[in-house]
């Protein structure tokens, strides 16, 4: 057993002792508390029993005196209540008595006074067996209950006064009763120094009773029947019993405290002297350093002269682990050197090829294995190969003078150029190289790393790409803009001329026609702005059909007209799409079609149904029985897709043409957008027998309600100074003379800073202002916000191109009205008339 647990076995030993001395002490305490209460309980318990009875007698002897009285044997014969009131009814008052009875000799009542405010006293009677018993006890002390009162009653036999014995027959009997009220009990209580409470249940004491009295006598009350009726508890404070009882805890508490203090000594100079330098010298050894010893290392005593010895033992380990340690520090750089070389080599992400002087491969790293397509290095170790065949024969040349200038102390970096794997293939690659040195700083090896650049050519190429889509649909913007300004030109002054030659009908028609074909190229200028237009995905219900019946003319615009295009329209279902992207679908797939029918034409076939779920079974996956679809199919009779490049059509940057001529996108752009919409794109072809793509769209339950359109009549013409600003000349002056031939007043201006200065000089005397956004020095935004500034009037805007930048824009300055070009001159007068009939007072 070691030191420690023999001190630790000590110190319990000792503990148990003063414990089983403590404990032995307590208890004498506590029996010696016990007997002493059982004792005073005992005590009590007398005094109040002697108080009880001697009440009880008093009671017994005033009985007495007035049963063995000659007067109260002569009123049973004259019933003279009378002298009853008069002798009887005064104990009552006289003695705190509750009721006085008088009864024959045959159990009846002849005389029964009572006290006031006791409820019951004066129907009391007693019973037949109790006056019966009176023939053999004469005189008798009960307690009988009166609902929630005890009364103490008392009985005898009357006689005359010289039948002291009562041994003659009873000529009657007389009752005493003392009802136990609040106020006798209160008297009694302060009689006695207790606090007493009538119980008429067996008492349960609480707690909180328990702990504020220390002195508890129940005394029961029993009635003539010897049954228990009520409980009086008796509470007291015995202040001697209380100053014993704190005196007891107060030496118990003492004793266990200098217990307590004595063992805490005993254990912290056990502590302190033996267990704190054994358990130091433990710990010592047990960590193998000195440090845990140097508090006991010169204190004198033996523990001292112990630590001195393991202080020596341990400065010799430490200089011979040193040795050791350095010896293992320098082994393990250099393995760690080794496997961190080997590691970088295995694991890194590029090519890593080592070479002799001459280019012969040493060894190589797995992924040049991958880029070589090769399985094993043993492929390229096992025999003679030379890193020259890892280039086209045309770069053959160029490496060979690459590894002359490395053995000349040269070093290559990102230098970018072909190379070509096993298989044959060719791809782009960024080589880096560098001479490996020996001990004597002599050329002894050649480390090559290439990186494969085929992804990073690649997404250089759809970066290109995506800039270039990006600009197209910049261009398309800016140039449908400028062709707003003219088709608005040519439709105004077409309309203005039509209505000048009324008399030459055939002139009418023409022009007539030419507006027409203005209002087309109008409506065609709006669906490219639309559709080159960038915007965030919304979503809503559209009837699909409606959607290709206005995508067709521009389908019909975008494609050589030898191509025919047939539509077959059989469903006018919703379907849950983003317009703007579904437009972008259908011109995708019309323009592959067209593609695919060059140079020859031939027909696109557009056609649009409605199909139940449970007929597309075994097309796609995604199917659902339950679900209706419509079914938009685009086919062509153009050159057809080879089977073993179907499966591929969907792939991003996938093309069958040439390159230049595609993106590789349409396609995929479209795969993405239908199954969006929870939907599926089928593609069914033969070489030479055309292509034919099918789109199924779930079916949307929506049911488009047109709000009521209320009549309007002719909007009343309201005369009104207007500003018309265009930088567009000709298209300013075509709007001021449509407006003044209306009936308004017109300053037109074609700088929007004249315009400023003209307003700011006059601004009363402007009713409207109307002008085009895209302006140089000040566009239509800024002037209207200007205009604002000096006068508060309503502004009309136009423009050719708007975006949701322009759109938010006017929003902030709360335009009146925002128009979109071609607009044409009728179309401004009766957007004006509306806006002022609107805004008049």
């Amino acid at each position: 057993m070691r030191i420690s647990q023999r001190l630790l076995v000590l110190f319990l030993v000792i503990a148990t002792g003063f414990g089983g001395f403590f404990y032995l002490f307590f208890h004498i305490k506590r029996e010696e508390m016990r007997i002493y209460g059982e004792s005073d309980l005992s005590q009590r318990k007398g005094s109040i029993e002697t108080v009880f009875k001697l009440k009880a007698d008093n009671q017994l002897a005033l009985l007495d005196d007035y049963s063995l009285w000659d007067e109260t044997a002569k009123f049973i014969k004259s019933k003279d209540t009378r002298w009853a009131d008069k002798n009887l009814l005064p104990l009552l008052s006289a003695f705190s008595y509750s009721l006085v009875q008088v009864y024959d000799n045959k159990n009846r009542l002849l005389y029964s006074g009572h006290a006031e405010g006791i409820k019951g006293l004066e129907e009391l009677v007693i019973d037949s067996e109790i006056l019966d018993s009176l023939a053999v006890r004469k005189k008798l002390y009960y307690h009988s209950r009166l609902g929630n009162l005890i009364l103490a009653n008392s009985i005898a036999t009357i006689h005359p006064t010289a039948d002291n014995g009562r041994e003659t027959t009873p000529m009657g009997y007389m009752l005493i009763s003392h009802a136990w009220d609040s106020r006798y009990l209160a008297e009694l209580a302060k009689s006695l120094g207790y606090d007493i409470r009538i119980s008429l249940t067996p008492p349960k004491i609480p707690d909180a009773e328990v702990s504020q009295y220390n002195t508890k006598v129940i005394h029961p009350i029993n009635s003539w029947y010897d049954v228990t009726i009520a409980w009086l508890v008796f509470y007291s404070r015995n202040p001697f019993l209380t100053e014993l009882r704190a005196l007891g805890n107060m030496i118990i508490f003492g004793t266990m405290g200098f217990i307590l203090v004595f063992l805490v000594i005993q254990f912290v100079l056990i502590q302190q002297w033996i267990s704190a330098p054994l358990k130091l010298i433990s710990q010592s050894l047990k960590e193998a350093s000195p440090h845990a010893i140097l508090p006991i290392l010169n204190r004198g005593n033996e523990f001292s002269a112990i630590a001195s010895l393991i202080d020596n033992f341990f400065r010799q380990q430490t200089e011979l682990v040193m040795e050791i340690e350095e010896r293992i520090r320098t082994e393990n750089l250099l393995r760690d050197m080794e496997e961190q070389t080997r590691k970088i080599l295995l694991t890194s992400p590029e090519s890593i090829i080592v070479t002799d002087l001459q280019g012969r491969l040493l060894t190589a790293n797995d992924e040049t294995l991958r880029l070589v397509a090769v399985e094993s290095e043993s492929q390229l170790t096992g025999r003679d190969f030379y890193i020259l065949e890892l280039v086209p024969p045309e770069n053959s040349e160029a490496l060979q003078q690459m590894i002359s200038d490395l053995r000349s102390g040269g070093e290559i970096k990102n230098l970018e150029i072909t190379l070509v794997d096993a298989q044959g293939t060719h791809f782009p690659a960024l080589i880096s190289a560098s001479v490996i040195t020996d001990s004597g700083r002599k050329p002894s090896k050649l480390v090559f790393i290439t990186r494969d650049i085929s992804e990073l050519k690649s997404l250089e190429i759809k970066l290109r790409q995506s800039q270039k889509m990006e600009s197209i649909g910049t261009l398309a913007g800016g140039i449908a803009h400028d062709f707003n300004n003219i088709i608005t030109i040519i439709a105004g002054y077409i309309a203005l001329s039509a209505g000048k030659i009324d008399s030459h009908p055939a002139a009418r028609t023409d022009l007539d026609e030419a507006l027409k074909a203005c209002l087309r190229a109008k409506s065609l200028i709006g669906k490219i702005l639309t559709f080159s237009r960038q915007s965030e995905r919304k979503e809503k219900p559209i009837i699909l059909a409606d959607l290709l019946e206005d995508t067709i003319p521009m389908i019909r615009a975008s494609i050589p007209t030898k191509i025919n295009i047939v539509s077959e329209i059989n469903s006018f279902s919703f379907v849950i799409v983003d317009p703007t992207e579904m437009q972008q679908v259908l011109m995708n797939l019309a323009s592959n079609s067209y593609h695919a029918m060059r140079p020859d034409g031939g027909t696109l076939s557009i056609s649009l149904n409605e199909v139940h779920g449970f007929e597309l079974i075994g097309l796609s996956p995604e199917v659902q029985l339950e679900q209706d679809y419509l079914h938009l199919g685009f086919a062509d009779t153009g050159k057809g897709i080879a089977p073993e490049i179907i499966n591929r059509v969907f792939d991003p940057y996938f093309s069958t043409k040439p390159a230049g001529e595609g993106t590789g996108l349409g396609l995929s752009i479209v795969h993405g957008i239908i199954t969006g919409y929870r939907g599926f794109v089928i593609v069914d072809s033969a070489p030479g027998e055309g292509c034919t793509v099918s789109i199924y769209l779930p079916v949307s339950n929506h049911i488009e309600t047109l709000p009521r359109q209320e009549p309007q009549g002719e909007i009343p013409f309201i005369p009104a100074s207007l500003l018309m600003v265009d930088d567009e000349p000709a298209l300013a002056e075509l709007f001021s003379i449509s407006l003044q031939n209306a009936g308004y007043r017109v300053e037109t201006y074609s700088s929007s800073l004249k315009a400023l200065e003209a307003f700011a000089d006059h601004p009363d005397t402007i009713d409207l202002v109307i002008a085009d956004i895209t302006m140089p020095n000040l566009d239509g935004i800024q002037l209207a916000s200007k205009i604002r500034k000096i006068r508060n009037v309503p502004v009309i805007l136009y423009t050719g191109f708007c975006d949701s930048q322009i759109q938010a824009r006017a929003e902030d300055i709360v335009v009146d009205k925002l128009l979109n070009k071609p607009l044409l001159p009728d179309e401004l007068v009766s957007e004006v008339k509306e806006l002022l009939f609107r805004l008049r007072p």
